[in-house]
């Protein structure tokens, strides 16, 4: 039997819609199996530079025998034939810088509050009781010079000299005033002060007469034949050297940003800090170069740093002039 035209047609569209919506079908399957799993992870490669490794300080520790580890300060001689080391009982070692083989050791009375060298002969202490007293290296001998009474309240805060004049400054400060103790090159004291200034820092000029001090407001002013300067604001002093002082200008964080000198005359630029840092933890050494120290580190005025090998730690020195780096009962001088 035939069947019609008509019916063949509606058969073949049959067929056609239902292949059409059996691809759909696949194809939305598909999809949602495709959307149900997670996206493709693309990888990529990625070189990371990091930065090369701080070299490591190569000092010797050649000297051997004190206990910096338990020092609160040290400090060498003018021409670094000797050393001191004040300990926290107030305990003072005196050693042979190169070796580290001691020299003397000292307990004054109450023990020391400050010491400094006044030549490579002489070392000046000031007792916690406010005694004034020196010790010969050379012939082991410690003598009595005076007993300061200084105004209850107040404290030593600097110890300023000159090896040319033999003239001596101990000042007492407090934050209304001061006390000057000046000692000439026979001994002889003279009490004044240096009007209201609450002073924290001092040198005095090797040959030029001249008393720089700085205050409480970071200030810096000389003092010479009685007439009291104001030089400078914002600054600190890091330390002396002949008749120029070296100064730290203050940023707006009390950290110094660059390094100044004074001679008396006019200043010049040492250098500026590549960042800022503690006043404390600035060296120049001889040469005039700046250095910042700190436990672990040591860096120039324009960043390059080195570190303490792993157990030792750097050391600077009172003066802020010469660093150690000590590791134990050994040690090194690194800078100088």
């Amino acid at each position: 039997m035939r069947r019609s035209g008509r019916g063949a047609k509606l058969k073949g569209f049959g067929v056609f819609a239902a292949a059409l919506f059996g691809t759909a079908a696949v194809l939305w399957g598909a999809e949602e199996a495709a959307r149900s799993r997670p996206a493709p992870v693309i990888w990529h490669t990625v070189t990371v530079r990091e930065p090369a490794p701080q070299p490591v300080v190569k000092t010797p520790l050649d000297a051997r025998g004190i206990d910096l580890e338990q020092a609160i300060a040290w400090d060498p001689s003018p021409s670094r034939l000797a050393a001191f080391a004040l300990g926290q009982r107030g305990d003072l070692t005196v050693f042979n810088l190169r070796t580290g083989a001691r020299i003397a050791r000292l307990d004054p009375g109450p023990g020391a509050a400050k010491a400094v060298w006044v030549s490579d002969r002489l070392l000046l202490i000031l007792t916690r009781g406010n005694a004034l007293e020196t010790y010969d290296v050379w012939n082991h001998v410690l003598r009595w010079i005076a007993a300061l009474e200084p105004p209850a309240g107040t404290t030593c805060r600097a110890i300023a000299w000159s090896g040319y004049t033999n003239d001596l400054f101990v000042i007492f400060s407090a934050s209304w005033g001061n006390e000057v103790y000046e000692f000439d090159t026979n001994e002889h004291m003279t009490l004044w002060s240096l009007g209201h200034l609450d002073v924290e820092q001092a040198y005095y000029g090797a040959t030029n007469l001249t008393l720089y001090v700085v205050d409480a407001a970071h200030r810096l002013w000389s003092y010479r034949a009685g007439v009291l300067r104001l030089v400078a604001t914002h600054v600190a002093l890091i330390r002396g050297a002949g008749n120029t002082v070296y100064c730290a200008v203050l940023g707006a964080n009390g950290e110094a940003v660059e390094v100044r000198a004074f001679d008396g005359q006019a200043w010049r630029t040492v250098c500026r800090l590549k960042s800022s840092a503690p006043v404390s933890n600035l060296i120049v050494d001889h040469a005039g170069n700046v250095y910042i120290v700190s436990r672990g580190l040591v860096q120039d005025a324009k960043g390059r740093a080195a570190r303490a090998e792993p157990g030792a730690f750097f050391f600077p020195s009172q003066s802020a002039d010469a660093a150690l780096v000590v590791k134990g009962q050994a040690y090194g001088v690194t800078l100088d």
